[in-house]
């Protein structure tokens, strides 16, 4: 399984440590770091897992991805308001008077 997570601690300078969905889990580079760039504090990551949860490998995730998933994000709340605004309108006046023209 994928999951995300975050660098807290960069391994360079001793065991690294990585935030996956509230829980830690330690790593070192060797094996298991699949980016050309470093690990760093902060640095969004996708890691993948075997069955017991053991990391097999991490994957920096780039900015532009990031930002793809937040419009995407944004897109999905912005509809989701629409829905409801129209649904509100919908009751307010009667879908028969709405369908009026």
């Amino acid at each position: 399984m994928i999951k995300r997570g975050k660098v807290l601690r960069d391994p360079r300078t001793g065991p690294g440590l990585l935030m996956i969905e509230g829980r830690q889990y330690w790593f070192c580079l060797e094996g298991v770091w699949k980016s050309q760039m470093p690990p760093t504090p902060g640095l969004a990551v996708d890691v993948k897992l075997d069955h017991a949860r053991q990391i097999i490998a991490i994957t920096a995730v780039s900015e532009s991805q990031l930002a793809e998933e937040q419009a995407e994000r944004s897109v999905g709340t912005a509809k989701a308001a629409g829905v409801k605004i129209l649904r509100k309108i919908a009751d307010k006046c009667g879908m028969p008077n709405l369908l009026r023209r």
